[in-house]
């Protein structure tokens, strides 16, 4: 221990006062801040109330007791309790089986009774310091995923927008920390609604920091109110620049124009959006052309369909229809059709929440990919209340 570091905490069990007294005068004597139980019991509501770094655990509490196990059960309520703990089983002399035990089912190390003082206070400096690394690095580890995740929310937040007759909600559920789905709302004029999703190559931080670039540029080029085509066009630019050509992404950008309610757009390769109508009935909007990056040069030529009031919009990634059930296969854009049809008259926000929820329950309980949905709602599927959307 340094001059600076506070002294190290040390739980020391063991029902014999004179075995107890022993350990404390030496530990004490070099430096360490000492805490002394007699059983098991107190040992575990000691660590309840204050963490420690380390722990120096007799095995047998009970007289004429050998079996070890009053002390292999308090190794186990230890471990569960701080996996980081240096645990130190004190074994009688020759007791090498009861040791191997110990370890096998959480203890660190052993030292065996009676104990060479120098040699104890080595293994206890040596266990101590690499624990305080081990926990130094998960707080720094901890407070980088959390970072990470207020970066991963800026970029995708969850966005609820009301532009003339048209409501927009949109979410994205990361598989981990961070995800490489990416999804944006927009109005740069009064009369156009912006929607883009895409998901990009790569999970996790690579696949995050794809997604990044693409917040920045697609959000930069929506604000121009260019046509879907020349977007994309100068997206695929963008990522020919940056990105090599094992990277790729599927995406889906559409203008829905808010007077004459024409959508028009580009599906590059993405899962295809569902358009369905007041009447139950569904329809797909399929690929337009390839996914942007490979080097592919598919053109860029946008489809249109009209919406009519009442009709909705889904846009999402195949973290939704592949979220897998064994037995039951994958939830497919069938089963994404179905929840929206049962849960027509409910608001966007909580037909999302319906199907998530149920894509989620399918995979038993967690998503392996990020999931991403949009729902657009029109006229009669949408609120009266007008907004202004925003980047």
């Amino acid at each position: 221990m340094t001059e600076h570091e506070p002294k190290a905490k040390v739980l020391v069990a063991d029902d014999h006062e004179h075995v107890r007294e022993a350990l404390a005068m030496m530990l004490r004597g070099d430096g360490y801040e000492v805490s002394l139980c007699s059983s098991p019991q107190e040992a575990v509501a000691l660590a309840e109330r204050q963490s420690f770094d380390i722990a120096l655990l007799d095995m047998n509490y009970q007289r004429d007791s050998t079996s070890g196990i009053e002390g292999l059960g308090l190794i186990e309520q230890l471990r569960k309790k701080d996996e980081t703990l240096p645990i130190v089983a004190l074994t009688a002399w020759g007791n090498v089986e009861l040791a191997v035990k110990a370890m096998s089912i959480g203890a660190t190390d052993f030292i065996e009774k009676p104990w060479r003082n120098q040699a104890l206070l080595e293994k206890v400096s040596l266990l101590t310091t690499r624990a305080r690394a081990t926990r130094s690095s998960q707080k720094i580890s901890e407070f980088e995923q959390q970072d990470a995740r207020n970066l991963q929310t800026r970029i995708v937040p969850a966005r609820h927008v009301i532009a003339g007759e048209v409501e927009v909600y949109g979410e994205s559920v990361p598989a981990g920390v961070v995800g490489g789905d990416y999804f944006g709302v927009w109005q740069p004029t009064s009369d156009a609604l912006h929607l883009c999703i895409a998901d990009v190559s790569g999970k996790g931080t690579p696949g995050a920091l794809i997604a990044a670039m693409l917040y920045a540029s697609v959000s930069t080029l929506s604000s121009s109110g260019s046509s879907p085509d020349l977007i994309l066009r100068e997206v695929e630019h963008l990522l020919h620049q940056k990105l090599s050509d094992t990277h790729y992404v599927t995406i889906v950008y559409a203008v829905l124009n808010l007077n004459t309610r024409m959508l028009s757009y580009v599906n590059a390769g993405h899962c295809p959006p569902l358009l369905l109508h007041e009447n139950g009935e569904v329809e797909s909007l399929a690929p337009t052309r390839s996914v942007l990056g490979l080097g592919l040069q598919d053109g860029f030529e946008p489809q249109s369909v009209r919406l009519k009031p009442g009709d909705r919009l889904a846009l999402y990634t195949d973290g939704i229809t592949e979220a897998t059930c064994d037995g039951m296969g994958e939830f497919g854009s069938e089963r994404v059709a179905e929840a929206l049809l049962q849960a027509g008259a409910l608001d966007p926000q909580q037909q999302h929440h319906s199907v998530v929820t149920q894509a989620r329950t399918h995979a038993n309980g967690s998503f392996t990919d990020d999931a991403t949905l949009v729902l657009a709602c029109v006229g009669n599927a949408a609120r009266a209340t007008s907004s202004k959307a925003s980047a």
